[in-house]
């Protein structure tokens, strides 16, 4: 996964998410793994370079990425959200390869 330069920034990860404040920080909650066996895209947005919501159960994966062909060129997480709240996510190497799986299938 190549780091690329984000071309959105943190406050429209924020708008897509309907999160706009948040009484404590992000980081200071405890951190939750996010394992999913089914992930799929729920919306997205296209143009150079795409952003896409990916609901797994009950959370919703706000994602930034661009494609090479057939394939996720590079895949950022921007906000991961349950039950209408930001939270502190971990996604480990196995579901972000099903998160772009999704993406790839969705095309």
């Amino acid at each position: 996964m190549n780091i690329k330069p984000i071309l959105i920034n943190t406050a429209l990860a924020f708008a897509l998410s309907g999160c706009l404040a948040q009484a404590e920080s992000v980081e200071d909650q405890p951190q939750v793994n996010i394992a999913s066996e089914h992930y799929e895209v729920a919306s997205k947005y296209c143009e150079e370079y795409c952003t896409a919501k990916v609901q797994a159960d009950d959370t919703q994966i706000y994602v930034e990425y661009k494609l090479d062909d057939a394939s996720i060129e590079f895949l950022d997480i921007l906000n991961v959200v349950r039950n209408d709240q930001t939270i502190n996510a971990y996604i480990d190497r196995s579901e972000i390869e099903k998160i772009n799986a999704a993406i790839v299938g969705a095309r």
